[in-house]
């Protein structure tokens, strides 16, 4: 592994550059997001107590009510929007609490249990035997965990299984989480991350720079590893502190 003359090897100088560029991306979609709030939020309102108004003056029978009823569906879209890329653009405000990664882990399996058992899919853990407490924010790293879980199920249509392992490194608590769903194309990878990037047809492209940002507050790194149609795996590596 080739050194740079301060010790620190090519690839850990790559990576500290990936890592400050998602960063300016990250803090650039902040700038933006703060007058996206601004210009739409208070015209959006507008739009919503007219609707509720129009929603109150029309007959349930009446043909204008499926009109008023795709406004509303599409207002409430669009506050979505807002308040997903306000969610991710802002650094999370962080409550550090000693909190078990193993609790919070099963916490995230359970909140999503009912896709993974309409999907048929076998979860299989290897947790680290020894204490899993660290300093932390449950709200946020759950978050975290809850969104890597849903990719990996949504990465597999038809049954399949996912692995989440445990073990610590040095001063690092890692989680992996691996599925055996379709893989991520080598071109997306590089970019899946990257703020309103989403290979899913219904995808906003928040989800995971949103996980990216909680990671990376807390001290933390996360990647992902993946072959086409042979799932991927992702890792999450937080200080133990």
């Amino acid at each position: 592994m080739a050194k740079s003359g301060n010790g620190i090897s090519r690839e850990q100088v790559d990576h500290r550059e990936e890592e400050s560029v998602l960063s300016e991306r990250l803090a650039f979609t902040g700038r933006i997001a703060a007058s996206i709030a601004h210009e739409i939020r208070n015209p959006l309102s507008n739009v919503s107590m007219s609707v509720q108004q129009l929603r109150e003056a029309f007959p349930e029978d009446s043909p204008w009510t499926k009109h008023v009823e795709i406004i509303t569906r599409n207002t409430e879209r669009i506050n979505f929007l807002i308040i997903e890329l306000l969610n991710c653009a802002r650094p999370p405000k962080l409550n550090i609490q000693p909190h078990s990664i193993h609790e919070i882990l099963e916490g995230s399996l359970d909140s999503i249990k009912t896709k993974i058992g309409s999907k048929q899919i076998e979860v299989r853990k290897k947790f680290f035997r020894g204490s899993s407490v660290i300093n932390l924010d449950k709200e946020q790293i759950n978050r975290v965990f809850s969104n890597v879980m849903i990719n990996a199920v949504e990465a597999m249509p038809d049954e399949g299984r996912m692995h989440i392992d445990t073990e610590v490194e040095g001063k690092l608590f890692v989680v992996k989480i691996r599925d055996t769903g379709q893989g991520i194309p080598e071109e997306d990878i590089i970019r899946i991350f990257d703020p309103f990037y989403s290979t899913k047809s219904s995808g906003v492209g928040l989800g995971l720079s949103m996980t990216y940002g909680i990671v990376v507050s807390h001290g933390g790194t996360i990647g992902v590893e993946s072959e086409w149609k042979r799932g991927a795996v992702f890792t999450i590596s937080l200080p133990v502190k």
